[in-house]
């Protein structure tokens, strides 16, 4: 099996040290507020990948792409920087920022390479280290080429997931049927940055009001 692949399904992985465990996305407030409804998981998956991971997470790993690839270091800084001040809730910036910075430190970058620079600002509090954008660096490093950001797509539905697994409101199976769904048809495809968006209200509430949850499981 080429070791691309191998690297694919390792930094997809629950075991790859991204933290993505501790984030449920709001779902775990949306339990809490009652509004989770089991029959309708999969509706819930299908809203998170068609109003956010697809039109504007997965949009911003793209163009993150290109410029690892043209070396344009400005230009990731410029994306980093959108990807942050996009998520409007505290949560959410938080968490998709300490994933990033989380596969900074697993990765080791070619020395001074456009990586190894953006690491090291990171370090320095320079860059961010949005996780869309040290994806597609890592993706650029690895020689997963756009492919990089399937991984993107899975570790957040798994997050989603998962969480509604571990707060026993689904088991096991039902929860591989809503992976199998939401994966059918996904047609992932870049598009052009300014037209990339997130619209999900409803999302963004349930996490503003899990920051003053004082029963909580995940950090978001």
């Amino acid at each position: 099996m080429p070791e691309e692949v191998l690297n694919l399904i390792r930094i997809s992985d629950t075991f790859f040290p991204l933290g993505s465990f501790t984030v449920s996305q709001g779902m775990e407030q949306f339990v809490a507020d009652n509004l989770f409804r089991k029959e309708r998981t999969g509706d819930l998956l299908a809203a998170y990948i068609k109003k956010v991971w697809k039109p504007f997470d997965y949009q911003i790993f793209c163009h993150a792409f290109a410029a690892a690839r043209d070396n344009d270091l400005d230009r990731l800084i410029a994306l980093d920087e959108l990807c942050y001040a996009a998520k409007i809730a505290e949560e959410s910036r938080t968490a998709m920022e300490k994933m990033g910075r989380n596969l900074a430190v697993v990765m080791e970058f070619e020395k001074n390479s456009t990586g190894d620079t953006f690491k090291s600002l990171i370090g320095e509090r320079k860059a961010r280290g949005m996780y869309p954008v040290m994806l597609a660096l890592a993706s650029q490093a690895m020689g997963l080429g756009e492919q990089g950001g399937i991984s993107l797509i899975y570790v957040n539905m798994t997050e989603v997931v998962a969480s509604l697994v571990r707060m026993a409101e689904i088991d096991y199976l039902q929860a591989q049927d809503v992976m199998r769904d939401g994966i059918r048809g996904l047609n992932l495809a870049a598009g052009i940055l300014p037209d990339s968006a997130q619209s999900f209200p409803l999302l963004d509430i349930a996490a503003m009001r899990h920051e003053t949850n004082n029963h909580r499981m995940f950090i978001s």
